[in-house]
């Protein structure tokens, strides 16, 4: 199964109606400052199949937020209105996955982390509409990276622990840590450089992705092994929706980190990727701590970390729309496409249950465990008037010769 990316690129190609500059623009989106000095945080995150929720509070409520090194700030228009923030212009953007739209800019007077504040933080007005799954993880935005900019943030996801510093002298686990430069852009991507298949390339360090590798198409070409999964149906979800293309699921020979090499990891590549990504299953592998004011990044190893390995999968997903569960993907070759299994199928049960009444979110985290968990699914499905039973079994997902 493709993680979902909750990437949010900012486009700047035409000046607001209220006249700011693009660079007038950028300061908004980038605007944060922190407030505290002298600051240790524990913070206990969530893991939601990828993705580290954490509590945030703005105004007198605590939201649940996403946090995303490669993101920027969000917020929902009912926040917003609650509390009374300015649209203080409008600019277009665009997801991950090329999809854009128009939205507006606010300024937050405060964003409070586990007691820490950061104010004047600027934030995009963002509901998700279009991407129901990323509103199932969030009931708030995105913790961005403007913020994350400003501090010192330890994740350890073997504790489901966050540790928020002013000071990286305060911070254990960096004994035997590998540090590594970042690169810094101008709208604050952080970007480090990893090897693949011996050759060195560029990724942003993007945590609004539940993987571990996600390659630019260019990319996935180049260094695709000869046995490549082709998945087909919806693609990438971002921001402003879904989008339909084939996806493209292989292993790579070898993926570098500094001195650390992690064999045979399985990247996934698109036609609409506009970067290489690096994922939140980089902590299956290190204690990430990322200080990108000072332009580091450190990775201490974890004893005993399995390699990403081929995986095993059904070959298949689901989705739901205002009138039925669908098959939304297909992987090639795997167990689903074997027993017949079709993308748009209508999905009457599932395990003999009926979830087309679940509420969109249970039907969704429900479906997610099972494709995880499970060893075996039945599925009841109907194609014009025809109904059959499948029974589907799991499978290596990169087939070998």
């Amino acid at each position: 199964m493709k993680k979902i990316t909750i990437l949010i690129v900012i486009q700047f190609l035409f000046v607001s109606v209220y006249g700011q500059s693009a660079k007038e623009q950028l300061a908004l989106a980038n605007a944060a400052q922190l407030s505290n000095k002298n600051f240790y945080k524990e913070i206990t995150f969530e893991n939601r199949f990828g993705y580290f929720v954490i509590p945030v509070k703005i105004g007198n409520d605590v939201y649940q937020y996403i946090f995303d090194t490669g993101g920027y700030n969000t917020l929902t228009s009912e926040i917003l209105e609650k509390n009374e923030l300015p649209r203080l212009m409008e600019v277009q953007v665009g997801s991950s996955n090329q999809m854009k739209s128009k939205i507006a800019i606010t300024k937050v007077p405060a964003v409070t982390i586990n007691g820490i504040d950061f104010k004047d933080v600027g934030a995009f007005n963002f509901d998700f509409d279009a991407s129901p799954q990323i509103k199932c993880y969030t009931n708030g935005g995105l913790i961005g990276k403007s913020i994350i900019g400003n501090a010192v943030w330890q994740i350890n996801a073997a504790e489901n622990k966050i540790i928020l510093t002013d000071n990286i002298a305060n911070l254990d686990n960096l004994d035997n840590a590998l540090k590594i430069k970042v690169r810094v852009d101008k709208t604050l991507n952080p970007f480090i450089k990893v090897k693949i298949n011996g050759k060195t390339e560029s990724f942003l360090l993007d945590f609004g992705y539940g993987g571990f590798i996600s390659l630019t198409e260019k990319d996935g070409k180049k260094y695709a092994a000869e046995n490549v999964t082709e998945i087909i149906g919806e693609g990438a979800i971002g921001a402003n929706g879904i989008l339909q293309e084939s996806t493209f699921v292989t292993a790579l020979e070898s993926f570098e980190i500094s001195e650390i090499a992690i064999p045979n990891p399985i990247a996934y590549y698109s036609k609409s990727n506009n970067y290489n990504l690096i994922g939140t299953e980089l902590t299956k592998y290190f204690i990430v701590t990322l200080n990108f004011q000072k332009s580091e990044l450190y990775l201490t190893p974890l004893e005993g970390a399995d390699s990403n390995g081929s995986g095993k999968s059904f070959g298949f997903d689901l989705n739901r729309n205002e009138n039925t569960v669908y098959v939304s993907k297909i992987y090639n070759d795997l167990p689903a496409d074997q027993a017949g299994l079709r993308v748009k199928d209508s999905v009457l049960t599932v395990n003999g249950q009926d979830i087309n009444d679940y509420p969109y979110c249970d039907f969704y985290f429900y479906i997610r465990r099972l494709l995880r968990e499970d060893k075996e699914i039945c599925l009841e499905v109907k194609r014009s008037d025809e109904i059959k039973t499948l029974i589907i079994g799991k499978a290596d997902l990169i087939i070998k010769p």
